[in-house]
């Protein structure tokens, strides 16, 4: 039997409903509460790694952020023995960290940007034929919530994009893969997400969240369908 390795960094940003995709698919499931004091689990043990979001940064000082190191060392380790890992938003920031790509503050024309909300995104012609997009469009709009952006660490390929942040979406290797992205969420987590980081949210930030939480309900089966096509895929590698 397979099991998954999921790293969740803050209760209200869990892997939605890629937790019953796994079970469904006889996978069983392993979350670290990485806010919790727990014994830390031998990698040996699990064939695929998820890493989930969260409000910290891959720079903050480990007294911030203490799971940090051994998040990277993780993901290097599941990169080294093949087995799949997906990093989504802070999680592709760790992986790309994690093979040298640098992890910074994002701004445009000098004033500090953050992405909030839903923007289009365009898969790169290398996305398009990667087998973790197969049956997506070349292009789609999904939810944001991030600050902070990656350059693309040495060797690897660059599947996702927008008009905002040029690196949206990654692999390096065959298996390891970071989104910045969410394709996970669900109408409430959202609702969630505005509440508990609603200081984040509107810090240099011009944002309507009613619209935003409008729109996450609008677009709430556009989401499913690309959250299980996207995890799908994932389960199949």
């Amino acid at each position: 039997m397979e099991n998954l390795l999921v790293y969740q960094h803050v209760p209200h940003e869990h892997p939605g409903r890629f937790t019953d995709m796994a079970q469904d698919n006889g996978i069983q499931v392993e979350t670290f509460k990485l806010w919790e004091d727990h014994k830390l689990p031998d990698l040996s043990k699990y064939s695929r790694l998820l890493v989930m979001g969260g409000p910290q940064s891959v720079y903050d000082p480990l007294q911030q952020y203490p799971s940090r190191d051994f998040e990277v060392e993780s993901v290097r380790t599941f990169t080294q023995m093949q087995k799949p890992v997906l990093g989504i938003c802070l999680g592709s920031q760790l992986a790309a960290y994690a093979f040298g790509g640098n992890v910074y503050s994002n701004t445009i024309n000098g004033k500090r940007f953050k992405e909030t909300g839903f923007y289009k995104m365009q898969l790169t012609e290398q996305g398009k034929s990667d087998p973790l997009f197969k049956g997506f469009p070349k292009e789609f709009d999904v939810f944001h919530w991030h600050g902070d952006v990656f350059d693309l660490p040495k060797g690897a390929t660059l599947l996702a994009t927008s008009g905002n942040v040029p690196n949206q979406g990654f692999v390096y290797g065959n298996s390891t893969y970071g989104i910045l992205f969410h394709v996970e969420v669900m109408p409430q987590m959202v609702e969630e997400l505005v509440r508990v980081d609603n200081q984040w949210l509107h810090k240099d930030n011009e944002v309507d969240e009613n619209t935003m939480i409008e729109q996450a309900y609008k677009s709430e089966k556009t989401l499913r369908d690309l959250g299980e096509k996207l995890f799908a895929n994932w389960l199949k590698l």
